[in-house]
């Protein structure tokens, strides 16, 4: 809890009377709820918390910001945050929840508030998919701005590249549409800069058809991890672009929201998205249910309504450690370096480590480049690794203890860049982007934002200035 602040800020006390919205201050009753991110193990401690109406507010919170040396920071939904915002104004843009589908242009109308859940809704029974990633609480402009990886992006590529417009209000509290034709260059740095150069009220997005859907998790036991992740590895060599698997393992909580017979216990599984028939995906998926027992087979056609049931990632805000690295290959061969980190897995268990997931990449997402369409392109790699550390009573663990068996089961087998999205705490753009798409990305906002009024969770880098968006 912090202390309560006296309003000193003269332009904040004022900014509070003059939204048609809301500002919260320390002294609040809601104030730890207000500025608290979905990570719990994150202090956040911006100098208030703003809850703008609509674009007047967000002129009217950038003028205070400016009048008492304050920044602003754009947090939708809690996503993504790392650093303590000392000195800053936190905007949640909840209220800018509009979601207009174009069922004949293809495209999608969301306001900067909209989580997935709520467009995927939206989405249902109509065909089309949107490049939707795995959580349905995240925004949707947090996750195409940070670049995106989605279920669907080895069909159709990294989500940032299906933004088609944004609107947004600028450092001078100006109104801006930026499209392909009314400014390429800025467009090309939102689609994975993110909100370096404004507080996002509005994007378009293209829709994809997709009258068919089938997926959902296949759990093995983590004794076969090695084996499912070997058959994995084998299958998406070669898999067509409609289909996509993420698997892992989870050392499961002994809670009632757990079937009995997994409560407390260990598993391996694969999560599995596939653009086609029941069908046409069962000689794809046979060799993996072939490979070792199965407990649960959960697949099934479903509609993209139900697309975040495939994955069934936790919603509630908690307190974790995270790390993250995408994999290129490995030396030994896939059999090996993927038995290996099932085997830190387990060794890092002891110490903490809640779940490994791995996501593999091809398709689409190796075909992009970098180009005048996207700072988010290429990403040379096979799998996306993610893993998390849930901190009971938000005690702190040993990074280095959880971590570290990954780390070395992975050594020589990392690219060093992955997506905006995928970034952890205390990680900046360089993790991200070459050194050319960080000088493109500094020039854009120094023209777009030369006073550094906006900033984020993911800096550009040493020796710049700017820095991104939270989600």
């Amino acid at each position: 809890m912090m202390t309560p602040e006296s309003p000193s800020d003269r332009a904040l006390t004022d900014l509070a009377e003059a939204m048609d919205g809301r500002l919260v201050r320390a002294y609040d009753d809601d104030w730890d709820s207000a500025r608290a991110p979905w990570n719990l193990a994150i202090d956040q401690r911006p100098v208030a918390v703003a809850y703008p109406a609509g674009p007047e507010d967000l002129r009217r919170i950038l003028a205070a910001a400016r009048a008492d040396g304050h920044r602003v920071v754009v947090q939708p939904r809690g996503h993504g945050p790392s650093g303590d915002l000392a000195g800053c104004i936190l905007a949640r843009t909840s209220a800018f929840d509009e979601i207009v589908i174009d069922q004949k242009r293809r495209v999608a109308r969301v306001g900067s508030g909209v989580s997935w859940g709520a467009l995927l809704s939206r989405l249902d029974g109509s065909g089309l998919v949107a490049l939707a990633g795995s959580n349905p609480d995240v925004s949707v402009a947090g996750h195409v701005l940070g670049g995106g990886h989605s279920w669907f992006s080895r069909w159709r590529g990294i989500a940032a590249r299906s933004i088609r417009a944004v609107e947004l209000v600028d450092a001078g509290g100006e109104p801006r549409r930026v499209t392909a034709d009314s400014d390429p260059e800025l467009l090309w740095a939102l689609r994975g800069g993110g909100g370096l150069f404004g507080i996002v009220t509005t994007l378009e997005i293209d829709l994809y058809s997709a009258p068919d859907l089938f997926g959902g998790t296949i759990v093995f036991p983590a004794s076969a991890a090695g084996t499912v992740f070997g058959s994995v590895a084998a299958i998406m060599a070669d898999a067509p672009p409609e289909l996509s698997i993420f698997f892992g393992l989870t050392n499961l909580p002994d809670i009632e929201q757990v079937p009995a017979p997994l409560r407390g216990q260990t598993i391996a599984s694969a999560e599995v998205v596939f653009v086609g028939t029941a069908e046409d995906a069962a000689p794809l998926l046979a060799p993996l249910l072939a490979s070792a027992p199965v407990l649960a087979d959960e697949t099934r056609p479903f509609t993209i309504g139900h697309l975040a049931e495939v994955a069934a990632e936790p919603t509630e805000p908690a307190a974790t450690i995270e790390w993250t690295a995408a994999i290129t290959s490995f030396a030994g061969g896939d059999e090996a370096g993927l038995g290996a980190l099932a085997r830190a897995f387990q060794e890092a268990t002891p110490a903490g480590l809640t779940v490994l997931g791995l996501r593999a990449l091809g398709g689409a997402i190796a075909e992009q480049g970098a180009d005048a369409a996207a700072v988010a392109g290429r990403l040379d790699a096979r799998f996306l690794a993610f893993a998390g550390s849930f901190l009971k009573e938000q005690r702190p663990a040993d990074p280095e203890a959880v971590f570290g068996p990954l780390r070395r089961a992975l050594e020589g087998s990392t690219l060093g860049l992955t997506l905006p999205t995928f970034l952890t705490a205390g990680q900046d753009l360089t993790f991200s982007f070459p050194p050319e798409s960080l000088e493109r990305l500094a020039n854009v906002k120094r023209r777009l934002d030369p006073g550094g009024i906006f900033v984020g969770n993911r800096p550009l880098g040493p020796g710049a200035a700017a820095t991104t968006d939270t989600d």
